[in-house]
């Protein structure tokens, strides 16, 4: 063992050495987070089916006080949805396998970046528009960009 292993050698006695890499295993979620998973695919899914106007928004360099702005402007009128993409294109998948006419594989097909979806209950397109007109402002993050 001797000329074999002496590169194994380190000055602590009890270090083991292996050749393989460290693998780090992946828990399954918790059923709470599970559920709350689910509950969000089944709001996206029953607001695209439900709610026949939306607007597909980028929020690229939207302040979170300014999100909030905006929320607070929507609140009765419109339900502003946000979401991790892959989130999102699952629930949007899943839609679709129930609901194959409702256009979702189109709509998912469009999810790239920072984006969320305004739903409008209780108003028109062009009312939505204007509060985000409102709240547009100069961004902080770099110049010539517009949030």
């Amino acid at each position: 063992f001797g000329s074999r292993c002496s590169n194994l050698q380190s000055s602590h006695p009890h270090t083991v050495h292996t050749s393989a890499p460290f693998v780090k295993l992946r828990a399954m979620p918790s059923a709470e987070k599970l559920a709350k998973k689910q509950k969000y695919f089944d709001k996206l899914v029953d607001l695209c089916v439900n709610t026949p106007n939306a607007l597909i928004i980028c929020a690229d360099f939207v302040a979170s006080k300014q999100m909030q702005d905006i929320r607070m402007e929507l609140r009765g009128k419109a339900q502003v949805l946000m979401g991790k993409n892959t989130m999102i294109r699952k629930a949007l998948e899943m839609g679709h396998a129930i609901h194959p006419d409702a256009g979702m594989d189109v709509l998912r097909s469009n999810i790239r970046g920072n984006i969320g979806f305004i739903f409008a209950t209780n108003c028109q397109l062009d009312d939505i528009r204007e509060i985000l007109g409102k709240h547009v402002r100069d961004s902080a993050a770099k110049s010539g960009q517009m949030a």
